[in-house]
Order: C-alpha cells, then sequence, then structure tokens
C-alpha cells in the first residue's frame, strides 16, 4: 500500500492495478421469467439531500425496503429540459445542445427543430419489442401551441402542456396529439394516478413487455401568471399540495447541516462570495417551502402504492423493474442560496435513484456512481435491446445486477461532469424575486470512488474551485489555491480530465482515459494517472477556460482538446473572437428562435420584442382556463369520474398560438 499526499487530499494506492472496486453483492430472489417490463417514475426537482425520500411511506416500503437505493446518481445539468432530453437521448447536454428550457437554446419547439425526437429511447425499446407508455411532463416548451407534434415512439401518451404544467390545481393534457383538456376542480398529480392506473390496467392480460414512464410535475414549484397595475406579473410559489395533504408535517424543518445557512461563506467563486447570510425570516419562509414540497410528494406516494398493488394484482410484480428518480435535485438555503436548482451544489445534482426488480438487491445502498445519460442504454440492456443502442450514445450500463455488471459497455467507473450555461442563477420562490449575480456558466469534474470523492469546477469566469468531498462532504474548505501552488501535477490532471468530459462523446464519455492513453491500459483511473512518469504529458496541455461568458454551448467558444480540428458551426454556434455572442444573436433573430425571455429584460435593452399590451392579452388568453380552487385533491378520482370532469381547452385559446416564452415562462421561473 502506498499513500500518495495531496495536500489535503490523501490517496491510497497499491503499486498494481487493482480489481474492479464494485462490491459483489449478492442477486435478489428473483429471477427474470422473459424480458421484464419497466416502469420508471420520473417526478420533477425532488431533493436527495433533504431528507424528503423519509416522509414518502409507499417509497419507503416498496422501493427503499424492496430494492437499492444508488445514493451516487446525479443529473449531469442541473434543470428540467436539458436533463430530460439527456435521458431521452443518452447525452450530454453538450452533445444534444438543449441547455435551456426555452428557445434559442432549449425546450420542446428546439428540441424537434435539431430532429432528437428521430432517434431516441422510445424508439429503441420499441425496437427491442416494448409496448411504450409515457404519463405526465415530458419537457419545458410541449405546449397548448405544439401539442400535435406527437412525441414518437410512444403507443400511449397523455402529456401535460405548457403553461399549464406548474399550475398543480389545473391540469391540462393532450392524449396522443389529440385537443388538449383541462380538468375541473382536480389536483395534477391525482390526473396522472388515475391516467397511471388506467395505462397500468390496459396490460392486464398482456404478456407484451411495456415500458411505463410516470412523470409527475410535483415538487415543481407553483408558477402564479396574472397582472398587477397593467404590469404582467409572473410569480413563483411553493409547490400546492393535495388538500388531504396540506396540514401534515406542521414541525418539518430543512436539516439544519453545517452547510446550511453558515455564518462563514467559504464559496470562493462566481455569485457565492457575494451572498449574504439568511436572515430568521427568510429561514422560515424556506422551511415554510420544505414542507410544502414534501406535502406535495404525498400525492406521488400515494399513486406509488396504488401502482405496486395493481401490479402485485397481473401477477408481473416479479418481472417488473421500477426505477425512481428526480431530473434535478433542489437546494434550500445551502451555503445561503435561496430556494432552486441550476448550480453545481450537490443538492443540485445529487438527484435521488431507487431501483426494484429481478436481480437487484432488497434493502441496499450502493456507492455505483451513475449520471442521467447512463439510463437510456441500461433501460435497453434490462431489455435485452443492446443492439438499438447506437454507438454515438454517451451513457454506459449501470450494475444494477449482477447481469449487468458483466456488460461490455459499462457506464464510467469513476468520474463525470456537470455542465451549466446562463446568465445568472435563477431564484424561485415569490419572497426572493430576483436572480444571483453575475455568469452561473461552469464545468464542474467529479471523480467518486473508494479512495477519493473530488470535485473540480472551472467557471466562465476564469475562478476555480475544488473540494475534497471524501474530508469535507458539505463543501465549506475550497483547497484549489492552496492545491494549484503546492500540487499543480494533481491539479493538472483533474484540469485535462475535465477537457476530456466536456466535450466527449460516445465512447471518450465511459472512458475517457482511453483517449489520454490509448495505447497504456494501466491508466484507468485517477490514481493510476498519478503516476510520476505521467507529469510532462499532462503539464503540456492546456488548461480549461472559456473565451467568453456565454448562454449556451460553443464549440468554439470552449474548445480545448478533443475537437481542435473539428469545429461544427451551425445557427446556435456560429462567430468567433469578440464578437461571437452578437453573431449568434443575430442569427437567432433571422431565424425567428431568438426572443425577448421577460419585459424586464426588454426594458433593460430598451428593445420590443413584444407589444407592451401583449402582455395583458397573454394573461388574458391564460386566464380562459378557469382555476380551480387550492383545496381540490381531498381523494383521487376514478376513471369515470376524471373523464366527466374534462372540459375542451376554449378554441380561442387554441388558435391563439401563444409563444409563452415571450412572457417569461420557462425561462425565468418555468423551470
Amino acid at each position: 500500500m502506498v499513500l500518495i499526499y495531496y495536500g489535503p487530499i490523501v490517496i491510497a494506492v497499491d503499486d498494481t492495478i487493482r480489481p474492479d472496486y464494485a462490491t459483489a453483492t449478492s442477486p435478489g430472489n428473483n429471477k427474470p421469467l422473459a424480458k421484464p417490463n419497466i416502469i420508471f417514475i420520473l417526478v420533477d426537482d425532488q431533493d436527495a439531500r433533504m431528507d424528503s425520500l423519509s416522509y414518502m411511506p409507499n417509497v419507503q416500503k416498496y422501493l427503499i425496503e424492496q430494492g437499492t437505493t444508488f445514493k451516487n446518481h446525479y443529473a449531469t445539468v442541473a434543470l428540467c429540459c436539458p436533463s430530460r432530453v439527456s435521458m431521452l437521448r443518452g447525452q450530454y447536454a453538450h452533445n444534444t445542445r438543449i441547455t435551456d428550457t426555452k428557445p434559442p437554446y432549449g425546450g420542446y419547439t428546439l428540441y424537434n427543430l435539431r430532429g432528437l425526437g428521430n432517434d431516441y429511447l422510445p424508439l429503441w425499446m420499441k425496437k427491442a419489442g416494448y409496448t411504450n407508455h409515457y404519463i405526465g411532463k415530458l419537457m419545458n416548451d410541449h405546449a397548448i401551441y405544439n401539442y400535435a407534434t406527437k412525441p414518437a415512439g410512444f403507443d400511449y401518451g397523455d402529456y401535460l402542456l405548457d403553461p399549464y404544467s406548474y399550475d398543480a390545481t389545473t391540469p391540462v393534457f393532450s392524449r396522443d396529439g389529440e385537443l388538449p383538456v383541462y380538468y375541473v376542480d382536480t389536483h395534477q398529480t391525482d390526473a396522472i394516478h388515475t391516467k397511471t392506473l388506467s395505462s397500468l390496467k390496459s396490460f392486464r392480460g398482456n404478456n407484451k413487455p411495456f415500458f411505463l414512464t410516470i412523470a409527475p410535475a410535483a415538487p415543481h414549484a407553483h408558477i402564479e401568471y396574472g397582472l398587477q397595475d397593467r404590469i404582467d406579473i409572473l410569480r413563483c410559489e411553493p409547490p400546492i399540495p393535495a388538500s388531504r395533504h396540506s396540514n401534515l408535517f406542521p414541525d418539518a424543518k430543512i436539516p439544519r447541516r453545517p452547510h446550511f445557512n453558515p455564518a462563514d461563506n467559504s464559496r470562493t467563486a462566481s455569485y457565492w462570495k457575494k451572498m449574504n447570510r439568511l436572515n430568521d425570516t427568510e429561514v422560515e419562509q424556506l422551511d415554510a417551502n420544505h414542507r410544502r414540497r414534501i406535502q406535495a410528494l404525498q400525492s406521488v406516494d400515494d399513486m406509488v402504492g396504488s401502482l405496486f398493488q395493481e401490479l402485485e394484482a397481473q401477477g408481473k410484480l416479479d418481472n417488473t423493474y421500477v426505477v425512481y428518480s428526480s431530473d434535478n435535485g433542489y437546494h434550500l438555503g445551502q451555503h445561503r442560496a435561496y430556494a432552486g436548482k441550476m448550480m453545481n451544489i450537490e443538492e443540485d445534482i445529487n438527484v435521488p435513484l431507487i431501483v426494484r426488480g429481478p436481480g437487484v438487491d432488497r434493502g441496499k445502498t450502493s456507492d455505483v456512481v451513475g449520471a442521467f445519460h447512463d439510463f437510456a442504454p441500461t433501460f435497453l440492456a434490462l431489455a435485452h435491446g443492446d443492439e438499438h443502442v447506437p454507438s454515438w450514445v454517451d451513457g454506459g450500463v449501470l450494475p444494477w445486477t449482477e447481469k449487468l455488471k458483466q456488460h461490455d459497455k459499462p457506464a464510467a467507473k469513476e468520474s463525470f461532469a456537470v455542465e451549466y450555461w446562463a446568465g445568472e442563477a435563477r431564484y424561485e420562490g415569490d419572497k426572493f424575486w430576483h436572480n444571483a449575480p453575475g455568469p452561473n456558466t461552469y464545468k464542474t469534474l467529479r471523480l467518486i470512488s473508494e479512495e477519493y470523492n473530488i470535485k473540480y469546477t472551472v467557471w466562465c469566469t476564469g475562478e476555480h474551485e475544488l473540494y475534497d468531498m471524501k474530508n469535507d462532504p458539505y463543501e465549506l474548505q475550497d483547497i484549489f489555491e492552496s492545491e494549484a501552488q503546492e500540487n499543480s501535477r494533481f491539479i493538472a490532471r483533474l484540469d485535462v480530465l475535465l477537457s476530456v468530459l466536456k466535450e466527449c462523446s460516445g465512447p471518450t464519455c465511459r472512458d475517457p482515459w482511453r483517449i489520454l492513453h490509448p495505447n497504456d491500459d494501466y491508466v484507468k483511473t485517477l490514481y493510476t494517472a498519478l503516476d510520476a512518469k505521467y507529469d510532462a504529458f499532462y503539464q503540456n496541455y492546456p488548461k480549461v477556460s472559456f473565451k467568453l461568458c456565454l448562454p449556451f454551448y460553443s464549440e468554439l467558444n470552449e474548445i480545448t482538446f478533443l475537437k481542435q480540428e473539428e469545429i461544427v458551426t451551425d445557427i446556435l454556434h456560429m462567430g468567433s473572437g469578440d464578437g461571437l455572442l452578437d453573431k449568434v444573436k443575430d442569427t437567432l433573430k433571422a431565424d425567428n428562435l431568438f426572443k425577448c425571455p421577460s419585459r424586464k429584460l426588454m426594458e433593460e435593452k430598451n428593445t420590443k420584442c413584444v407589444p407592451s399590451d401583449a402582455f395583458g392579452e397573454a394573461v388574458r388568453l391564460f386566464n380562459l382556463v378557469p382555476r380551480s380552487p387550492r383545496t381540490v385533491g381531498d381523494r383521487v378520482p376514478s376513471e369515470e369520474e376524471l373523464n366527466a370532469r374534462a372540459r375542451p381547452l376554449p378554441q380561442e385559446l387554441l388558435e391563439s398560438k401563444v409563444n409563452w416564452a415571450d412572457f417569461g415562462f420557462y425561462g425565468n421561473w418555468g423551470n
């Protein structure tokens, strides 16, 4: 055993390559009888680090106690739409080029313009012989103006539609691209509950394998839209739970861990260093938000219980995988930050992942490292459909079972990148109507193994952060400066690895060391790369850097390692030098993709992308769908009751073709 000291970081290694460190575990009692069914429950904005799962008794009973909890699963971009597209395509956001929730950098409109739905997970599952159903939120900007653009590959789809996706008391759906309907006096999650049971019951007596995705918007924040003194108001509030849950957990509070509203602000990069400590009133408001979030999750928990009862009644429980996760995490007061996501702290990027099914260990917690782009190839591996996974997919197969541990295209062993592009960090909550100052564009390297747990970030401003998460799990001690001075060879390896991962594609994402050492099988992990014989190799490569702080991905702005001779240029990535941003925006305007994201921005820029009276007209149209009282949800409706509550959307609203992104949706608060 050799101890290598890198400042505060101590790495214990053998002088020979150690075997795969993944702990071998005994398979579960159940073995697959045929192609298994797969159910994927994808919630919106649930935390993995504020104990919300402990308030969900059915998730505890049916999933955590009967399955494996994977504590090191991550979203590689902490925002709904880019994360969901990464799941569907098995790619990093720098390859999908979906980096935001609305055009010109994201949303369902751009997703379709880029043709990303022509070759993705449901089509691959269909080739593998599966019936595919999807219920709930697909992605941002899937709206009442583009509902007829039906996602390919689904035999049945019942989709939440914007701009009502984040109003829990006004559920609006389109079934299979048909005319949208809203449901009177119905809680949104309860509508999804009823639709899920109806979908699941349709498989009774049918032995063809199915892939069912259930995507409630809970516990996402509630969006309130209206006019006040002729000024448009887009207000973000804590979620609205079903009435039967609205008084639960009156004493619940955000866990008071060392990084919650700390007295000393130790973070040193970008907007973090400017954050003031929260006062008592603000902390109380965040605690109230936390209670509303776990109350909103109770409807999801009710649905989980019904789902398992139906599976058991059909006799399909022993041959069904049920996977539970969230598209990104969430923070509430950690490091003094207000409510929200989009940051690179663990609360935002570490997400829940629980898996139950044949061959999955029961009641266990696993240290296996995984990310959102690993879902698609893992689902295909479970479906015995590996041949349908394209070679360009970035993700690999996660070792959820003994068989999957032997897969020839495993997920990256210990490393992945987290990326984000924005002009600011957006907060959520009507009491905190402002954004964090400064750019929120960064690249973060995460390295997690038995020996080390490291987070390294490079910001577009040129600032850096380095945390030894093994000894400092709450990110309270930035050690970049000391490490850069004392152990530059250690930093050099992190920088080069991040250079590869931040622009990797396909196999290079799963095994970045092969790009760096194509003819040297010795280097498989960071600890072997620390051998002194590689010092010159790593010191000679350029450092990770950005030319500009841009709110979108541009290869010209970030290119460093893999594609220096292969610059791809398209409407989102044009220009060079200091004029890059202006050239890109000019091109987007010419293609009718660039819109003013908010009235505030319009006033600052002294432009008029949208006439001022259009805001009032948008509010009028929005309110053509009657608001239900906030006290809906005394019980889950039957299928007959739900159908009786359906009403068609007013024709005037459908014909208006309002682009809700013009009025602040998606980009400002509808994340």
